[in-house]
């Protein structure tokens, strides 16, 4: 007897659902798919323990008549496709015919649809029909998933936590949202509502579903370049250290591109990280193909240096409009409050420097630039020139120094330091030394704006400092914070006030606009104390002419 065989029909659906269905989050894309290609206005998903237990999405789509349900869940059997030339110009989200057969393999499935006269409900279990009967239902289709591998222990158990695989069903969401700005998307995950979006453009939706404030800066530029099309959304303010969090939309589809996210690194990315951002292009049809991988999430362009090209000039658009800044979210202006300041000591020639800085002779003493011109040097310094010579301030101590005073005055009034959700949780492995300084400093870390959980040697990131980049940069200097013996001393809302406000400062690598760096200034000179950051060290160096003509030898 041979030793080739042909594989049973349960074994083929078990291999082709691995393709199509990764984890609980695959299974949420593909049911809203289906249901954005059925024409839906609304969409809501509901799951339960990451999805593990259940996925419920529900429309208000077209639906399905009897026939139609049952083919529905018949491997390769599709209402998107009719001859192989439709491949070439598919405009819906879903054409394969593997979606419903694949979730139904590893899964109890429920499927009840109606096209508006009669509804019909359909039960498959690990890819077996047990039947269908008519139910009761408005036009449109709900998909139950539930008990997801089931048949597949090996399977679940590779199967994130339950937060995390919560958040990926969020971002395929949000991916979905941002492609379909027509179409009314809601989340909700163990009984609680995740997000809720209602058609609006793009700097909209993403400021809903992030929780920004209307402060919040968004870059958004459109560029065309050879036929392709590509408008670039980019949030400076929400920057990832590690795994880049864009978007990039092809032509209506939420799409994996290297290609793309490369150029947003190659002109955005820092020592912050890369920004959050969304491409998204207008190919024409002949110069994509979809049909690449069963899960529909990667893409093969024809023409990839056309691709980079509308990119880049998009990129090269958004680089010349964007403005950092230096505002902590609290508000604008600075209120002086107490504050700690140390045991150093301020040279007289600095606190002279800071004052002419500050209030600009009318007629300095030598030939000078404009006192009021700031330059930054080196990415993390600002200079300026003043009668007795040159004035360098750190630009990190002295933003530090700015949004201290501000959470001081937010938190001894009784308030609270506002926080910002990450997209995705972060985890960060931990040192046993940072472990203990999370475990004593839990409290202060709280009241800075973090939110989090300890999960082993790890510590999963759910939300950080308002104003801070990356997760991972922002927790650092919380804990070099806690960790500092200068900060000792200080009460615990004092300390809190620190961590938040060095997790948020500007960071060395960032770049300021000549304005920006005026700004800062301006501010660093109306806080109480504005020659030394937090924790006691100096903000302002004075280099006077003497030294100068010293170094050159006059």
């Amino acid at each position: 007897m041979g030793r080739i065989r042909v594989l049973s029909d349960e074994v083929v659906n078990l291999i082709a659902a691995g393709e199509v269905v990764e984890r609980p989050a695959s299974v949420v894309k593909e049911l809203v798919e289906n249901s954005l290609d059925a024409g839906a206005t609304s969409v809501s998903v509901e799951a339960l323990e990451g999805g593990r237990r259940s996925i419920v999405a529900r429309d208000d789509g077209s639906g399905m008549s009897r026939q139609d349900l049952l083919m529905s869940v018949r491997r390769h059997a599709t209402s998107k496709l009719a001859q192989a030339s439709d491949l070439e110009g598919v405009a819906t989200l879903g054409f394969r015919g593997e979606a419903l057969p694949s979730i139904a393999a590893v899964s109890h499935m429920k499927i009840v649809s109606s096209e508006g006269a009669e509804a019909w409900a359909l039960e498959i279990d690990g890819g077996v029909l047990k039947g269908i009967e008519p139910a009761s239902r408005t036009r449109g289709t709900t998909v139950e998933v539930a008990g997801l591998f089931f048949n597949q222990p090996a399977r679940r158990r590779f199967l994130r936590s339950v937060e995390t695989e919560a958040a990926w069903m969020a971002r395929h969401l949000t991916a979905l949202a941002l492609a379909r700005l027509d179409v009314r998307i809601d989340y909700s995950h163990n009984g609680s509502r995740v997000f809720s979006l209602d058609p609006g453009d793009i700097p909209d939706r993403l400021a809903r579903r992030l929780g920004m404030t209307s402060g919040g800066r968004i870059t958004d530029v459109s560029a065309s370049e050879g036929g392709i099309a590509c408008r670039l959304v980019i949030l400076e303010e929400r920057r990832s250290p590690g795994r880049p969090q864009g978007f990039v939309i092809v032509n209506g589809r939420p799409v994996q591109a290297r290609i793309v996210s490369a150029v947003v690194e190659r002109f955005f990315s820092g020592p912050a990280g890369t920004p959050l951002s969304v491409a998204v292009l207008s190919v024409p049809a002949s110069e994509v193909d979809y049909n690449v991988h069963p899960a529909k999430l990667e893409v093969r362009f024809r023409s990839p240096s056309s691709i980079e090209a509308a990119v880049a000039r998009a990129a090269g658009m958004a680089i010349g409009d964007r403005r950092e800044s230096v505002a902590f979210s609290l508000g604008t202006g600075c209120i002086s409050s107490s504050s700690f300041t140390g045991s150093g000591t301020v040279p007289a020639g600095v606190m002279e420097a800071a004052l002419e800085l500050g209030m600009p002779a009318v007629q300095p003493a030598r030939a000078v630039p404009d006192p009021a011109t700031v330059v930054q040097l080196g990415r993390s310094y600002l200079v300026s020139s003043v009668s007795g010579g040159m004035v360098v301030v750190d630009q990190h101590a002295a933003h530090e120094r700015i949004l201290y005073e501000m959470a001081l005055h937010r938190l001894s009034s009784g308030g609270t330091l506002p926080s910002q959700r990450l997209l995705l949780p972060e985890p960060v492995d931990l040192d046993p030394e940072s472990a203990a300084l999370l475990s004593t400093g839990a409290g202060i870390l709280t009241a800075a704006g973090f939110d989090y959980e300890i999960e082993g040697e790890r510590v999963v990131l759910h939300a950080i400092p308002a104003g801070a980049k990356s997760g991972l940069a922002a927790l650092s200097e919380a804990l070099a914070v806690l960790g500092d013996p200068a900060s000792a001393a200080m009460a615990p809302y004092e300390r809190s006030a620190a961590a938040a406000a060095c997790a948020a400062a500007v960071k060395f690598g960032d770049v300021l606009d000549a304005g920006t760096a005026r700004e800062m200034l301006d501010m660093l000179f109306a806080t109480d104390d504005p020659f030394h950051c937090p924790h006691g060290r100096p903000t302002i160096v004075e280099i006077p002419f003497e030294e100068l003509e010293r170094r050159f030898g006059r």
